[in-house]
């Protein structure tokens, strides 16, 4: 087995700034796209109710949502109310039935009004002004003839006149609205209806009228499909990919959603690797290495055990390196080597890894400590990240018993790996992989791939040749990065150069 090495940094690096030619020495293996996001066009055919009445958006809006809501959940689409299009009629992308999405597009937009829908409210206004004062004359009219009858009933007194200053609340209050909106510049409001394909089939589908049909709730609001209202337009079909597109769109095409953490700049510039966790995981691959190396001297010893001390010509077979390290401080938390010997030799070793050789209250050491079993060979599901992740384990479980069960220590101790990092020599299979799943990591690193039965990414699946990457799937609680030491690569920097022919031999 290789020495171990160790892997210094330059000087001049800084730790604040992303990591460049450096980080190079590690790939990240992100999660496959999947196909649904692979698919998304990129502009999708809408129906669109334009300067809708201000009263009216709001319950039209709630009544929409009802009917065809824009956000439909994935495993749900197939087995909502509303009826799914034939093949023909849906929408890109593909024909196979299912809807354009909608769930990143808002259902009201506000914008400014047009010259035309401008002049269009004043007529109306005036209109409504006209019929008001005739009706205010008509009925000053009548006043003014009751009163004349009335004349000798008032004693030859004047009539009362009503001051033009005693107005009511509520007319002063409209009166106040009116002129602050004369006063900020118009607007109109346009409510989006759905994607062609599911407006068309819904009205198609509608052949009894229901309260929750499209039909019906276009007549309750005297709107029609051939309203010069009821317009069809392009908008957006996949969520904005930079905030410039954003704003673009939402300027001059439709309001949308955004999301930030899953655009390519937010995983350049947030999730950048800095110098120091570039030299943090040149440490933690220098202790993997090391461990695998107390790995094979263990495997020698445990064969030399079997063998009745005599010496082994055999080739022994690599045993994988793994640590656990705590990333706030660079310790290591766990090795796997450390928790093999624990459990292999129980009688030189307490429950919490000290040595448990006493005598008249004092320790003593043993100079040739032999191995009652070989966890690797005991128990086929003891692997060494098996290993380290039950050394993390018994670690804080000697921690928190050691300070009562009612100590802070004990309640606010750690929980399982949250937040620790693994590094390891060997590609975890997918067993292994799942395993750093439920066990919180925040980071795993390894060296060499495993192609034939690698669970983050060194496999590929025989039905869809594509590679497996358990911390990627969509369906689990946990997700965790991946970084894998680049090892085909004949460019490989200088100070990584030596650690990655150490693996190359050792696996």
């Amino acid at each position: 087995c290789p020495p171990p090495l160790l892997i210094m940094d330059h000087a001049e690096e800084t730790t604040s700034s992303p990591s460049t030619s450096t980080a190079s020495c590690f790939i990240e293996i992100d999660g496959p796209q999947s196909e649904e996001e692979e698919a998304l066009p990129e502009w999708i055919e809408c129906y669109v109710i334009v300067n809708i009445d201000p009263k009216n958006c709001g319950s039209l809006a709630r009544d929409l949502n009802a009917v065809l809501p824009l956000r439909i959940p994935t495993t749900s689409r197939a087995s909502t109310d509303t009826p799914l299009p034939p093949p023909s009629v849906a929408d890109e992308p593909g024909n196979d039935g299912i809807f354009p999405k909608t769930d990143h597009l808002k259902r009201i937009r506000r914008r400014p009004a047009t010259t035309d829908e401008i002049n269009s409210r004043s007529r109306s206004e005036t209109i409504q002004e006209q019929s008001t004062n005739n009706n205010d004359n008509a009925a000053v009219t009548q006043d003014g003839e009751k009163s004349s009858t009335n004349g000798n009933e008032n004693n030859g007194l004047k009539p009362t006149t009503k001051d033009s200053t005693d107005e009511h609340p509520s007319k002063r209050s409209k009166t106040n609205k009116k002129s602050k909106q004369q006063n900020s510049s118009p607007h109109s409001l346009d409510i989006l209806v759905g994607s062609v394909a599911a407006v068309d089939r819904s009205i198609e589908a509608a052949g009894q009228k229901s309260t929750l049909s499209l039909s019906y709730i276009l007549e309750k609001y005297n709107i029609s499909p051939q309203s010069p209202n009821f317009t069809r337009c392009s908008l957006p079909g996949r969520p904005a990919h930079t905030r410039d597109e954003l704003n673009q769109w939402n300027k001059s095409i439709w309001h949308t959603l955004f999301f930030e953490k899953k655009t390519e700049k937010y995983k350049d510039e947030q999730l950048a690797l800095t110098q120091e966790e570039v030299k943090m995981m040149k440490k933690g691959m220098n202790e993997a290495l090391k461990d695998a190396c107390s790995g094979q001297q263990q495997s020698k010893e445990w064969t030399s055990t079997i063998n009745n001390n005599e010496e082994e010509t055999g080739v022994i077979p690599p045993i994988a390196g793994v640590v656990v390290m705590n990333p706030l401080n660079g310790s290591v938390v766990s090795r796997a080597s450390k928790e093999r010997q624990i459990q292999g030799m129980p009688e030189n070793n307490s429950a919490d890894g000290t040595k448990s050789n006493t005598q008249n209250g004092k320790s003593q050491s043993t100079k040739n400590p032999t191995w009652s079993s070989f966890p690797d060979e005991a128990n086929p599901l003891c692997t060494p990240t098996f290993l380290a992740i039950q050394g993390v384990s018994r670690r804080e479980r000697h921690i928190a018993l050691g300070c009562g069960m009612e100590s802070d220590e004990f309640r606010t101790g750690q929980y399982l790996c949250t937040g620790y990092d693994v590094y390891l020599t060997k590609e975890p299979n997918v067993y292994e992989a799942m395993a750093l799943v439920h066990s919180r990591v925040r980071r795993v690193v390894f060296g060499v791939r495993d192609k034939d039965m690698g669970g983050l990414g060194g496999a590929a699946n025989a039905a869809n040749r594509q590679n497996t990457g358990i911390h990627s799937l969509p369906g689990t609680n946990h997700h965790y990065r991946v970084f894998r030491l680049d090892m085909e690569s004949d460019e490989v920097c200088g100070e990584m150069a030596a650690l990655v022919e150490s693996l190359r031999g050792l696996q």
